[in-house]
């Protein structure tokens, strides 16, 4: 027995945690190998093309184009002399002294301003005649801006010639 005693003994705890211990190691050299493995290895896709099937040409007859004849346009036909105020005439501010013509968002000197027209600026009248407080009043539209609308005084518009010339 004493012969027993002089050879020292491997606790069988110890045993199992060393094996724990190396399993332990290289479970974390696996995941760090493989981790740098993923980075250097490029992510292979299977490429995904987009087909669009086209079908075959086919012969379509073709129709000799129509021949377009010009018509003249019919000028301005109005009963009314050129220099009065009609709807779809343009007119022009004149008479301010550069204060400005008011034009307003209803027929009348109650009606609020919607902004003030200067001395030759060109409209086209969209609508009246209305009669009130005085005045004659035409619904004007700018030329350009067709937010710039109002009503505006007959004593302040005058007609604008427009002369188009002929082919």
């Amino acid at each position: 027995m004493n012969q027993q005693r002089g050879k020292p003994k491997i606790h069988p705890l110890s045993f199992v945690g060393a094996v724990l211990f190396a399993l332990v190691l290289i479970g974390l050299a696996y995941l760090i190998f493989r981790s740098q493995a993923d980075r250097s290895q490029p992510s292979q896709t299977t490429p995904q093309f987009l087909v669009t099937l086209l079908p075959a040409p086919t012969e379509t007859p073709t129709l000799p184009p129509t021949p377009i004849i010009p018509t003249p346009t019919p000028a301005d036909v109005s009963i009314l002399p050129p220099d009065v105020v009609a709807v779809g005439r343009y007119v022009k501010v004149v008479g301010t002294q550069g204060l400005g013509l008011r034009m307003r968002a209803e027929a009348g000197t109650s009606g609020e301003v919607n902004f003030l027209a200067m001395d030759n600026e060109a409209f086209k009248i969209i609508d009246g005649p209305i009669v009130s407080d005085g005045y004659t009043w035409w619904h004007c539209e700018a030329l350009l801006d067709k937010t710039r609308s109002g009503w505006a005084a007959e004593d302040f518009l005058q007609v604008l010639e427009l002369n188009t010339p002929q082919p």
